[in-house]
């Protein structure tokens, strides 16, 4: 068994590494914060606030020097990718993440008097645009290097307040969002307002953010004076027959949710398919379908048995690119909605994550409530793998201290010796496979994933 990331995989591996820190006795260690810049949040103190962490896509790199921006707060990420915003007042924010190389993120939080929030936020590098600078007044095709992403643009750009920009030209950036890798590398929680009124949640087919910029750098983000269209590459999780028209919906950075505008059709070719539709504004756009969800009732203990309120739960489909996300009450408890009849992973978050725990398509069918609480370990870790379509299985394993060796042939505890456990164990494509870790154990931890 080779330990090894194989990188000639054709498959993207991506390792998630998220609420690092404690020792052998499950206590706190100096610095356990799960992305503590230095000096910050030393044992002992509690920040009532947002930190957090801003990783590239694609490397797992730091995203340094990314705006950071809730309301009129902003502060920005350090060189380890942190980023902290204590003073940011407890209840509802949409939280927004933007640096030029990227397409921008977006997430919508609660902010709690007692406890921590945290966010692991994970930004999509710019796509190779052709031409990336053009004549606002001529129509142009966008294209990008490698995908079947295009936005056909018929001239008549505007900005914020309905006018033209000044100069003879303007600078485009086209970029694809994959979900099927993680349907959160697409900003928003997946709501959506209709068309006919009313909020739903939905999954998406794809995705594309167009941006475009004036001679002095001014985003253009106004209505187009004639319609565009726009070509949003097939990549989701959903392995039944593509719906042949879905919605096409923009994502509004101001309140969070997507707006549904428009329709767009299945054209094209597997696996070289695509959603094409007439849009109405640059924008963040995707190629969606409300669908009904079920409530599934969750609690969240920490290992004392205690409830943890006000932490973040959320679902990942499996079968299905979407999510949906609450916030647990003083009593631990949060409602999340899922697909029904589908499959989604359940995890939770703040400040560190939980275990994770599988919802199958038959408890779906119905409304559903979780056994046992999920556990939100004082200090440890979770090591989350996803992948693409193919391979169809990849085995995640962990080796520590005292001849621990977890895979799906030895899933572990998280409440009695070895204090780790894969919970989650994916196969059948894109993940996610998670191994949770409750009581970090003094000497060596190995990860590796065999194919």
């Amino acid at each position: 068994m080779k330990k090894i990331l194989y990188g000639a995989l054709k498959a993207w591996l991506a390792v998630l590494l998220v609420s690092c820190g404690g020792n052998d006795a499950g206590g706190d260690s100096v610095d356990a914060r799960p992305f503590a810049p230095p000096g910050f949040g030393r044992a002992g103190s509690l920040i009532h606030g947002l930190l957090g962490i801003v990783v590239d896509a694609n490397t797992g790199a730091p995203v340094v020097g990314a705006t950071v921006a809730a309301g009129s707060l902003t502060t920005t990420t350090d060189s380890a990718g942190n980023f902290t915003m204590p003073t940011i007042p407890n209840g509802t924010s949409v939280v927004s993440f933007t640096l030029a190389a990227y397409a921008p993120q977006s997430r919508t939080i609660q902010v709690s008097p007692t406890i921590e929030t945290s966010l692991i936020v994970q930004m999509v590098p710019n796509g190779a645009t052709t031409p990336p600078t053009f004549d606002p007044t001529a129509p142009t095709t966008l294209t990008v290097t490698g995908s079947t992403a295009r936005v056909d643009i018929n001239g008549g750009l505007r900005d914020v307040n309905g006018n033209p920009p000044p100069g003879t030209s303007v600078n485009a950036v086209v970029t694809p969002i994959g979900p099927s890798l993680d349907a959160y590398l697409l900003p928003g929680e997946f709501v959506v307002t209709q068309a006919a009124g009313g909020n739903a949640p939905f999954e998406t087919f794809g995705a594309v953010d167009v941006r475009i910029t004036d001679s002095a750098g001014n985003p253009l983000s106004g209505a187009f004076a004639a319609p565009a269209s726009i070509r949003i590459p097939v990549d989701t999780r959903f392995g039944g027959a593509l719906p042949a028209s879905v919605a096409l919906m923009r994502f509004d950075p101001v309140t969070g949710l997507w707006i549904e505008d428009g329709t767009a059709t299945l054209q094209g070719v597997a696996p070289s398919q695509f959603y094409g539709g007439a849009i109405s504004r640059i924008a963040t756009w995707t190629a969606g379908r409300v669908y009904t969800p079920s409530n599934i009732t969750v609690c969240v203990n920490d290992t004392a048995n205690a409830p943890v309120g006000g932490a973040r739960v959320y679902s990942d489909g499996i079968d299905y690119s979407g999510g949906g996300t609450a916030w647990t009450n003083a009593a631990g408890v949060a409602v999340v909605p899922m697909k029904r009849g589908g499959q989604a992973v359940i995890s939770a978050n703040s400040p560190r994550s939980s275990n994770s725990a599988t919802i199958s398509a038959g408890q779906s069918a119905a409304d559903f409530t979780l056994t046992p609480c999920l556990i939100m370990p004082t200090a440890g870790m979770t090591i989350r793998l996803t992948w693409g379509s193919s391979p169809s299985d990849l085995d995640s394993h962990l080796k520590g201290p005292n001849n621990v060796h977890l895979s799906y042939q030895n899933r572990g505890s998280l409440t009695a010796a070895p204090f780790a456990g894969l919970d989650v164990d994916d196969t059948s494509s894109f993940g996610p496979e998670v191994i949770t870790i409750t009581r970090l154990t003094q000497g060596v931890h190995e990860y590796f994933v065999h194919n």
